[in-house]
């Protein structure tokens, strides 16, 4: 082994260090805090608990919502923005079952009540007072009725009625053994919500 006597140390290179500027370092994770609460909030809006206008908004426009479907009892099939319930009762006519879905201020519901044979023969005259009867329930005024028209095998009406910035829009089906009442709640005037849940709805069973 040989060595350089003339070779000389290498010296170490000096490293400058600075002391954190405690003001940055405050910023820097107030960013990251903000950062993380953002993406929290997104997270839960989007998909753990989402704002009624957003769940309104993707069952309309994104198709989203709890699917229905009963050829039985309900002899109906419908999707509504959340997660639906379910009553009905018996009477001598037979089975009346109501679907409802109440996400925030709307209200979604289907119902189906027995019908005699005897109602196809004064129908314009029943779904026209039954309207009344609705609007009269929620204290409300009608503002747009179309008349009963015969479509097929059934009795078609449409409504609305509102009591302030409430709007009730809905529509009878009769058949000759059964009355469907498809009716939305809504805290405005907008008719999509309405008109997709009636696109989604389906007569089951015999006609």
């Amino acid at each position: 082994m040989t060595t350089n006597a003339l070779a000389e140390p290498i010296e170490a290179i000096p490293v400058e260090t600075t002391a954190a500027n405690p003001l940055m370092t405050v910023v820097a994770w107030i960013a990251v805090v903000v950062a993380v609460v953002a993406i929290g909030f997104w997270v839960w809006n989007r998909w753990i608990d989402p704002p009624v206008a957003g769940t309104i908004d993707r069952y309309v426009h994104d198709n989203a919502g709890v699917p229905f479907a009963d050829p039985n009892t309900a002899q109906f099939r419908v999707t509504t923005p959340t997660q639906w319930k379910t009553d009905s009762f018996s009477s001598a006519q037979g089975t009346t079952f109501r679907l409802a879905d109440t996400p925030g201020d709307y209200e979604f519901s289907v119902t189906k009540t027995p019908q005699p044979a005897s109602a196809l023969d004064s129908y314009e005259q029943g779904l026209n007072r039954a309207t009344g009867q609705l609007a009269a329930d929620a204290g409300a005024e009608i503002v747009e009725q179309t008349k009963p028209i015969v479509l097929n095998d059934l009795v078609f009406k449409r409504f609305v009625y509102r009591k302030g910035d409430t709007y009730w829009r809905g529509q009878f089906e009769l058949l000759k053994d059964r009355l469907y009442v498809l009716l939305v709640k809504a805290p405005n005037s907008d008719p999509a919500p309405y008109l997709h849940m009636v696109d989604t709805f389906q007569i089951l069973g015999p006609r």
